[in-house]
This record gives C-alpha cells, sequence and structure tokens, in this order.
C-alpha cells in the first residue's frame, strides 16, 4: 500500500512540475535599439574625434621625432667625447700609473667632469697582452681599471659615475707578435654610456 501511495504522488509531482511547452516571449525591439544606440554612439565619436586622433598621431610624431633627435644627440656626444679621451697604457706586469700616464688621466678627468659629460656613466676597461694566465691577466686588468677609477676619482669625477671591467687579452688593438704591440695592448680604455 505504502508503495502505490508513493508510485501515485510520483506520477502526480510529475504531471504538476513538467517541462513548459510554452516559448517566453521575449522584447527583441528594446535589445535591438540598445545596440543601434551604442552602435550610433561609437560611430559620432569616432566622426567626432577624427582630428583628436589624427592630432594624437602627429603629436606621437613629434614626440618619436623628439626621442630620436636626442638619443642621436646623446650618440653624438660619446663619440666626441670619447674621441677626446685616450687610453691609459701600463707597464708589463704593472697596474700603477705611470709618469708619462699621468698627465693622460689629468686630462680625461677634465673631459669627464665638463658639464655636457657630466649625466653620462664611466666603463672603465681594463686589458692586458697575451702574457700570462687568462686567470691572472682578468684579475690584472680589474686592478688596472680600479687604479684609473682612484686616480680619476682624485681627480674630481664623482665615483657612483664610473663602474669597471676587465676583458684580460680577450680584448687587443693590436694583435702583431712585437712589443710595440702587446705594450698598446697593456691598456684601460675610457666608455662612455648615457
Amino acid at each position: 500500500m505504502k508503495k502505490l501511495v508513493l508510485a501515485s504522488m510520483s506520477v502526480a509531482v510529475l504531471l504538476f512540475t513538467g517541462c513548459s511547452q510554452k516559448n517566453p516571449n521575449v522584447d527583441m525591439t528594446t535589445k535591438n535599439q540598445k545596440i543601434e544606440k551604442v552602435n550610433s554612439a561609437n560611430t559620432n565619436a569616432s566622426n567626432t574625434s577624427g582630428m583628436n586622433s589624427s592630432n594624437m598621431d602627429s603629436n606621437n610624431m613629434n614626440s618619436n621625432a623628439m626621442t630620436q633627435n636626442n638619443e642621436n644627440a646623446v650618440k653624438y656626444l660619446i663619440a666626441n667625447l670619447e674621441n677626446q679621451l685616450r687610453p691609459i697604457n701600463f707597464d708589463f706586469d704593472k697596474y700603477n700609473i705611470r709618469e708619462d700616464m699621468k698627465p693622460v688621466v689629468v686630462n680625461s678627468a677634465t673631459i669627464l667632469d665638463e658639464d655636457k659629460a657630466q649625466k653620462l656613466s664611466i666603463k672603465l676597461e681594463g686589458n692586458c697582452d697575451e702574457w700570462g694566465t687568462d686567470e691572472y691577466n682578468y684579475a690584472l686588468g680589474l686592478k688596472r681599471a680600479k687604479t684609473v677609477k682612484n686616480a680619476l676619482s682624485a681627480q674630481g669625477v664623482a665615483t657612483d659615475r664610473m663602474m669597471i671591467i676587465s676583458y684580460g687579452e680577450s680584448n687587443p688593438v693590436c694583435t702583431a707578435q712585437t712589443k710595440a704591440c702587446w705594450a698598446k695592448n697593456r691598456r684601460v680604455d675610457i666608455k662612455l654610456l648615457p
């Protein structure tokens, strides 16, 4: 009996809660009208801002041209200043500044302390001849660059503008197997960075 009552109730629930056969009415006209309003607003905005976007394009082009001109001016300044800087040469297996190189250091400090060079960073590149191991020459190049940094600092160049690097024997300016050539490779080059 309980089974019959449960079965009857289940059938009744299914009949009363079954799926609706009616399709819901959706008013598409208001949705279409809203879409048309948005589209017309976008069209009007693009028509009225056409001049603004062309002005913005013109401003962007002017800004890009100014940036390019500024970059070119900095490159020109760096090239001009680096042409005035001379390498500081060292004796074989030494990292102290030679007497004949002290005026070069003073001249370099004067150039690096000019107003137009004040915003540039300075890279001191230590170099060696091919004699000695790679590790030894790398360490010697660092000592040479550090010595030049200290000498420039003593002349008034700000130390926070300077960085040192060693190329060891890997950056020769001369490759002939002569004493004169090896002497050219024992040096610190002064490079400028924006």
